[in-house]
């Protein structure tokens, strides 16, 4: 009898395959997994996303070896953590609580030509954070 072994699915996978290998080794449907990331994402997006990129570069895939080991592939983790930086960032731009606890919406109102160029700079940042990320988790 072979030990189970926690890797990232290739065959279940909608981004990196995080919650596909996670719902292998656990034995439970990957799309509740995906469904409470959902909701944890709307509720904490800025844990989430943190949560998610370190699990992917922490899970390896099938036959892999972590990214995060003490020789760190600076090409692959780098990128996912200039885009976990600038998510983090942009959340905070546009609602310093938004990506810790969860959404207020009272900073985000715009009152004033100052808070409306920190709103869209900070949506700028999170949106350009977002592609990075995804694009390189997806090829991690």
């Amino acid at each position: 009898m072979s030990a189970k072994r926690l890797e990232r699915s290739e065959r279940n996978r909608v981004i990196a395959g995080l919650f596909g290998g996670l719902g292998e080794y656990l034995n439970v449907d990957p799309n509740i997994l995906r469904l409470v990331g959902v909701v944890l994402l709307i509720v904490a997006p800025g844990v989430m996303v943190v949560l998610y990129a370190l699990g992917v570069l922490l899970i390896p895939k099938p036959g892999g070896k972590s990214y995060l080991t003490p020789e760190i592939d600076l090409r692959a983790v780098g990128p996912v953590a200039v885009g976990v930086l600038l998510v983090l960032l942009g959340s905070a731009l546009i609602s310093p609580l938004l990506g810790v606890v969860g959404f207020d919406f009272s900073p985000i109102l715009i009152r004033t030509p100052d808070s409306a160029l920190r709103v869209a700079a900070g949506a700028t940042i999170l949106v350009i954070g977002l592609v990075l990320l995804l694009d390189r988790l997806r090829r991690l």
